[in-house]
């Protein structure tokens, strides 16, 4: 539980810092705190190695960003260009993961995918002539949140397990049963008994 309250607390820090210094210097953080409990939950899943959840976050993320590009530039702002560029983003983020057999887990690049899309749909929709700055500075802003998250997570790591975090049953014996089996006795072999 100690552990939960940190991490708790540093999020909240690192949050109300960073919303002071974008204010101080007008940059686009009003979202830090959606991004950084990304980043913290990027760090905190255990399945996959943390490189490997990293880079597939950041597959997701730039697939989501350049098919933006591409409906900006290419195509025209209907419905059918929004799901157009949500089919070819499912479909590749889908084959990174089929064809690495998952060592690029799916679920963070669907994560990196729908945080680009979460951070930046809006101000697409509004102005999708504005790709080349405004999506600069929503994923430079939405970067730095999930680094913010990552570091939440990895100074938690450091902290170690909770006293009263619970243990698996794999490692403890269960209660009906003793920590020590007794040794099996030998079957009588009728070979060796003595005869009359």
């Amino acid at each position: 539980m100690k552990k939960i309250f940190i991490g708790g607390l540093l999020l909240a820090v690192f949050t109300a810092i960073a919303l002071w210094i974008g204010a101080a210097l007008q940059l686009p953080l009003g979202g830090i705190l959606f991004s950084g409990g990304v980043g913290a939950v990027l760090g905190l899943v255990k399945q996959g190695g943390p490189i490997a959840r990293i880079v597939s976050f950041l597959i997701g993320f730039v697939v989501s960003w350049v098919l933006f590009g591409v409906q900006a530039a290419l195509l025209p702002q209907v419905v059918l260009s929004q799901i157009i560029g949500a089919v070819i983003v499912i479909a590749i983020v889908t084959m990174v993961a089929g064809f690495s057999r998952n060592k690029m887990p799916f679920w963070a690049l669907l994560l990196g995918s729908a945080t680009m899309v979460g951070a930046y749909q809006t101000q697409f929709e509004n102005a999708p002539q504005n790709f080349l700055t405004q999506s600069v500075t929503s994923a430079g802003g939405t970067l730095l949140g999930v680094s913010l998250g990552l570091i939440v997570a990895f100074l938690m790591e450091l902290i170690g397990p909770d006293e009263d975090a619970p243990v698996s049953a794999a490692t403890t014996p269960a209660a009906n049963e003793p920590a020590n089996p007794p040794t099996p006795a030998v079957p009588n072999d009728p070979s060796i008994l003595p005869t009359a």
